[in-house]
């Protein structure tokens, strides 16, 4: 393969050695091997939070969501937070934050015990917020198998063209994007706004 890399050739229905002086794309791919977690998006709407602790938040959404279902909330609409549904009630929510909420750091003191055998809770902190709310199909395992600013190629069954994906991997922030193309077990990933 000297001097050659993977090479996509959107007329054929496999990958082709290419030179990789011949490649004139906009960003460079960084060659990577590395396994991610692919959440094909289902549904997306706002999330108005009404509080927030370290560890979870709590709001209204118009999505219908279930006990312990895995959501994504963004507040900027280009990396996600995982989160669980931890009770619904009607259109309010509480969510369990996977990782905690750096930038609410200093908040997480402890309120009185109401009785001897209840924990003590975290602080909440009163908010108006909006976010987004993201639910998706059961979790896909994939391989990245390269990456640049605006995407990555992806391998992975069962992925059509046009899908919403958002994709976790270590080291890396959740980010969704947009099936370009798919061929052969690969998938190309647009990011939906670049890094």
């Amino acid at each position: 393969m000297d001097g050659g890399g993977l090479m996509f050739s959107p007329k054929g229905e496999t990958f082709q050695i290419g030179d990789s002086g011949a490649d004139n794309r906009r960003h460079p791919r960084k060659t990577v091997f590395k396994s991610a977690l692919l959440y094909p998006v289902l549904e997306e709407a706002s999330l108005i939070i009404s509080n927030v602790s370290s560890h979870g938040i709590s709001g209204r959404s118009a999505l219908n969501l279930s006990l312990r279902q895995q959501v994504h909330i963004s507040f900027n609409a280009e990396e996600f937070l995982t989160a669980e549904v931890r009770w619904t009630h009607g259109d309010r929510c509480g969510l369990l934050m996977e990782e905690p909420l750096l930038w609410l750091s200093g908040q997480d003191t402890l309120m009185e015990h109401l009785t001897g055998d209840q924990e003590p809770r975290e602080s909440r902190i009163t908010v108006d917020l909006r976010a987004t709310l993201v639910t998706s199909a059961p979790v896909m395992v994939g391989t990245i198998r390269n990456m640049s600013a605006e995407g990555m190629m992806i391998e992975t069954h069962a992925l059509r063209e046009g899908t919403r994906v958002l994709v976790k991997s270590r080291d890396h922030k959740v980010r969704m994007g947009r099936v370009q193309w798919s061929s052969g077990g690969m998938v190309g990933l647009f990011f939906e706004r670049g890094i």
